[in-house]
């Protein structure tokens, strides 16, 4: 029986539970988590508090604000507070950590995006994946990382989205309070971000996100406070943006009000970098610490000093910023333990960890007459066409990429050009030849087979369109082969803007790519690395499609092995892809991007929007193929304690291989303004072939409660419909 107790129950107790009481039982924790006991935590506040007693006002200060810019910080970090060696509290060197380390001087891992981490819906993998850059962390110095982005795609356009966690609330919580979970308990400080509003690149510096108090609390805040509550990381960072016209960074009713007081948030409040706006009007508002960026800064010992002489500052306020810090560090173990850096990192098992990562998080979109998987002996010739597959795999820009300044996989890699970047770091860097391009990968599983490639060969411009002789080349090698695999790629970043269309771009006529080779040979599959949906003008015109995301340094093996059944694809989409651009609840008239974006479609953003408006997207939330098939029986729905329902049905493999499915469970909440369903739980289930399983999944209260403004309170919504589906438009079985 597979029983899906976590997070949902430990949220809902975490609700009704004390702000300063102790970790709530995760007995339930689908991985290895020894919580600490009551006594633990309010020992750590204790020897908090004991330290603070004993520090003397400029040691209170230089623990507030980062003192080096990022150019200077130590081991190539973001951030760096100094500590205080006589009391034995250790400095604390953090640094951005999405995909891996981002430390721009030491070798690192570079692992998938994390939206295909979301894509896997696999609690215990994003649990090791926060473990596993924490190990690498620790080795190379650092006590934080950046790496818990989690805001929502509303904007399916974002230049950030490969870094976040889909469309979902609960989807992404989870997955975030898993990541949270592994990072800490490697003794590493785990931060989640960006609080909140930041859901696009377009105006985040200061643009005013409008947000309903209903809208807020049942979607943006939501996975927030699913990590808050029952993963309780050590820092939630603020945004740039402004939040219903006040900066996040200044912002008390989200940082006091909801986060440290309806949370019982008892962490420390970071802001992003540059983010800060003021001095007293952010520290009374709930911020503790500053980060620098140059050259403007406000929590400087000095501005903080003259704050605290004009009485604008309290030092009560004071010293709860610094104790907040003091505490993490002992909870997390970061002050009795510090990592000293200079550690060997066994790069072969990250590696490893990476490519079993993204094979675990591929999402097999369409599959016509079995096209895949591939059976090695029995094809003579295979075409691999564009995408530079011959060379490495597409990863995202900006601080949620590895960023360790090596000698890429182009020649003349300091000519490469995106936007104002230059450097190697949009593709993978195979400096400890750990990496295996895509095309290596297949000729290593289909050894006497010929394996040709065809593309883009103008290494210093990887970004340029195909001439028409490349696009007639590479049609005229799929004519000749038994199978065309076209790698199409997306890229986006950080500091990029979002993107002006969900049409593959860079290089821009791709599109055209898909179509001259299918055109050539109808056993044609496209595999599409990307951060963001794309569009697929193509999609009928193919046999399969393959979304690998950004797939990190193992994804050349990853896709290969999915490609001929070495791994049976599991990923489920975490965001809809829709048919076009107009579809999309953003888009507006032109696709124009608000500076000031008003969330004026409330709670049907994502697949609500889809189901609200009745849009047929082109594949939809919750959507992935299996090389077996999946038959869902038995629903049956009990109500229990507190307004507890409980979900039960059986899941069988009624095809020929083993694989994972991952059942999903929405509700449709009857009350205004709710949209037709939501998810509120799933389980990944392997079963081998002929094997059923009962799969139980618990949904408390809060998840069939809505946001009342007029009491300022959940309030209970009883009567729900009960779905349950393999994707959010593919129900199987539902109730009421």
């Amino acid at each position: 029986m597979q029983v899906n107790r976590w997070p949902i129950a430990l949220l809902l107790a975490a609700v009704c539970a004390s702000a300063h009481a102790g970790d709530s039982d995760n007995s339930g924790l689908p991985f290895p988590h020894s919580p600490a006991s009551p006594g633990a935590d309010f020992a750590a506040h204790r020897r908090a508090e004991k330290l603070l007693e004993q520090m003397t006002l400029d040691e209170k200060l230089q623990m507030i604000h980062s003192e080096y810019e990022m150019s200077q910080v130590p081991g190539g970090g973001a951030g760096y507070i100094q500590g205080v060696p006589r009391l034995g509290i250790p400095s604390l060197d953090m640094v951005d950590s999405a995909t891996g380390s981002g430390s721009t001087t030491q070798p690192s891992t570079t692992f998938p995006a994390t939206i295909a981490l979301a894509a896997s819906w696999d609690r215990p993998l994003a649990y090791q994946f926060g473990a596993v850059i924490a190990e690498e962390l620790r080795a190379q110095g650092f006590a934080m990382g950046l790496g818990g982005g989690t805001n929502l795609a509303r904007e399916p356009r974002g230049g950030r989205l490969f870094e976040y966690l889909g469309e979902d609330p609960v989807l992404a919580g989870e997955i975030l309070t898993a990541r949270t979970f592994g990072t800490q308990d490697h003794k590493v400080i785990a931060t989640i971000k960006h609080y909140v509003g930041n859901e696009q690149e377009t105006g985040r510096m200061g643009g005013n996100s409008q947000i309903d108090e209903r809208t807020l609390r049942e979607l943006y805040l939501l996975p927030f406070e699913m990590a808050a509550r029952v993963a309780r990381p050590g820092s939630v960072m603020c945004s740039y943006n402004r939040v219903n016209g006040t900066y996040s960074c200044e912002n008390s009713h989200v940082l006091s009000d909801i986060l440290k007081r309806d949370w019982g948030f008892q962490g420390q409040v970071q802001s992003d970098w540059g983010a800060t706006h003021s001095t007293a009007n952010a520290i009374n508002a709930g911020l503790d610490e500053e980060e620098d960026v140059g050259p403007t800064v406000y929590l400087t010992p000095a501005l903080v000093k003259d704050a605290l002489a004009s009485h604008a500052v309290s030092q009560e306020r004071l010293d709860d910023m610094v104790r907040r810090k003091l505490y993490v560090m002992i909870r997390t173990g970061v002050l009795d333990d510090p990592p000293a850096g200079g550690t060997p990192i066994d790069f072969s098992k990250a590696n490893a960890f990476a490519q079993a990562a993204e094979e675990q998080s591929i999402v097999l979109l369409k599959n016509d007459n079995g096209q895949l998987p591939l059976a090695a002996s029995g094809l003579t010739r295979i075409a691999v066409i564009g995408g530079h597959a011959d060379a490495a795999v597409l990863t995202g820009g900006g601080s949620g990429n590895t960023r360790d300044p090596v000698t890429g996989s182009f020649a003349g890699c300091g000519g490469l050009t995106f936007g104002s970047s230059t450097g190697c770091n949009w593709w993978t860097n195979p400096w400890l030849k750990l990496d295996v391009p895509i095309v290596n990968a297949i000729q290593a599983l289909a050894p006497a087979t010929q394996v040709s490639f065809a593309g883009n060969s103008d290494q210093q411009s990887p970004f340029r369109a195909y001439t028409p002789q490349e696009i007639a080349q590479a049609a005229a090698l799929a004519g000749q082969s038994d199978v065309a695999i076209v790698v199409v790629a997306q890229p986006a970043g950080e500091d990029f803007g979002d993107l002006s269309s969900l049409g593959l771009a860079n290089p821009t006529n791709q599109d055209q790519l898909v179509e001259a080779v299918a055109s050539a040979n109808p056993h044609t599959i496209v595999i599409v690395e990307s951060g963001n949906p794309v569009l697929m003008p193509w999609k009928d015109q193919v046999s399969a499609i393959v979304e690998a995301w950004y797939p990190g340094e193992g994804g050349g093996r990853a896709i290969a092995n999915v490609l001929f059944g070495k791994v049976n694809p599991s990923g489920k989409l975490p965001v809809t892809f829709p048919a076009h651009d107009q579809d999309t609840p953003t888009w507006g008239v032109d696709g124009t991007f608000a500076t000031d974006p008003v969330y004026y479609e409330k709670l049907d953003m994502g697949y609500r929007w889809y189901d609200a408006k009745n849009i047929a997207p082109l594949f939809e939330f919750g959507h992935g193929l299996s090389y077996t098939h999946f038959s869902y029986s038995n629903l049956s729905v009990r109500s229990g304690l507190g307004h507890t329902l409980t979900a039960s049905f059986t899941v069988k493999n009624d095809g020929r291989v083993a694989g994972a499915e991952v059942p999903q469970v929405y509700l449709g909440v009857d009350y205004s303004g709710e949209p037709p369903k939501r998810l509120v739980g799933w389980q990944k289930v392997y079963l081998r072939p002929g094997e059923a399983r009962e799969v139980r999944v618990t949904i408390p209260e809060r998840m069939q409660s809505v946001w009342d403004t007029a009491s300022n309170g959940w309030k209970y919504v009883p009567g729900s419909a009960v779905y349950v589906g393999a994707s959010s438009r593919d129900i199987r079985l539902q109730s009421r």
